[in-house]
């Protein structure tokens, strides 16, 4: 991404007959326009834990969701006949249990009364104790098989609206592979790119406006509500991502959409800018040109060193000054007389 200073063209005039558009100085404050993407800050990819076959899918994308609403169903009779089993391995280790503690009380009796040894003792007490910890074991057992059959219904997060469903009823679900994605539509924020040389220059706590040109009229135009710089900048493009979250409840903004910051950055921080209109540069092989009308209205062909395309303009990094004008035309610029 560019910084675009405010430094730029305006007036739009005529002169001998062309269309032309000065170069100067703005007024505007300093800003370093950026662009990036909408993003949900609340975004799911919803993946099972278990394989089966889908059984159920009740979400379509577009739905909204509730918390907790059930969106899919893995196949589940195999996790339900392992819980019948387990149950079943509960109630017999239980049954054990009851013998065994019956006979260890009868032998702790009968030695009281020294009809057995203490070696007898022992080893019911010992017999007592392994069926005690082999029913905890079973329960242990069946309390997980029951955790299992419950990962077989995929359930939304949290209230939000499905974006993209993957899978169709009757597909093989897989662990950790996504079925849906779901996001709350409430909460929304810009993800811009900023040259790290540039992030130092940007004013804390100053209001951010941000453009979104595919939203409603009403939603367009906004003010960032918090800037947040992520503390990592990427090797091989040298950039920081910088998040602004954006008012709450937007009725138009969706993820993915193009979105344009404006942030704030220190005077010292920005380097000064000369932008012209694309459609005033010519590029024949090797040149790269635009036609300077001169003071009596004469067009002359000049070559200019661009830099990066800024919207409709690119930057102009030599061949340029502040408060020359510049033809709109440059077929009617050549063809001038």
């Amino acid at each position: 991404m560019a910084l675009m200073l405010a430094t730029g063209f305006v007036n739009t005039a005529w002169a001998a007959g062309l269309a032309t558009v000065t170069i100067q100085q703005s007024n505007q404050e300093h800003a370093a326009t950026v662009e990036g993407v909408v993003e949900a800050i609340k975004f799911s990819q919803i993946a099972p834990q278990v394989a089966g076959s889908i059984t159920v899918l009740s979400a379509k994308a577009g739905d909204e969701v509730k918390a907790g609403q059930m969106l899919a169903r893995i196949d589940t009779r195999i996790a339900n006949q392992q819980a019948v089993t387990n149950q079943a391995q509960v109630a017999a280790a239980q049954a054990q249990l009851v013998v065994a503690r019956q006979e260890y009380e009868r032998k702790r009796r009968l030695h009281e009364k020294q009809y057995i040894s203490q070696a007898a003792l022992e080893r019911a007490e010992s017999d007592y104790k392994t069926a005690e910890a082999q029913t905890k074991a079973q329960l242990a057992q069946s309390g997980a098989a029951n955790v299992q059959t419950g990962l077989h219904t995929i359930s939304a997060p949290y209230a939000g609206l499905i974006s993209e469903v993957m899978v169709e009823q009757g597909d093989m679900a897989m662990p950790g592979k996504p079925l849906l994605t779901v996001y709350d539509p409430k909460a929304m924020r810009v993800v811009v790119n900023v040259p790290q040389s540039q992030i130092a220059s940007i004013i804390s706590g100053a209001k951010v406006n941000v453009l979104i040109p595919a939203a409603v009229e009403a939603e367009r135009n906004l003010i960032g509500t918090q800037v947040t710089i992520l503390p990592t900048a990427d090797a091989v493009s040298n950039m920081v991502k910088v998040r602004v979250t954006l008012p709450q409840s937007l009725a138009s903004v969706r993820p993915g959409m193009f979105a344009r910051a404006m942030l704030p950055v220190a005077a010292a921080g920005v380097k000064t800018q000369i932008y012209v209109p694309a459609k005033s540069v010519i590029r024949r092989s090797e040149l790269t040109a635009v036609y300077v009308v001169d003071t009596k209205g004469r067009p002359q062909l000049r070559q200019v060193r661009l830099g990066r395309k800024q919207g409709d303009s690119f930057e102009i990094f030599a061949g340029l000054q502040a408060g020359e004008k510049v033809a709109l035309d440059p077929i009617a610029a050549a063809n001038f007389k």
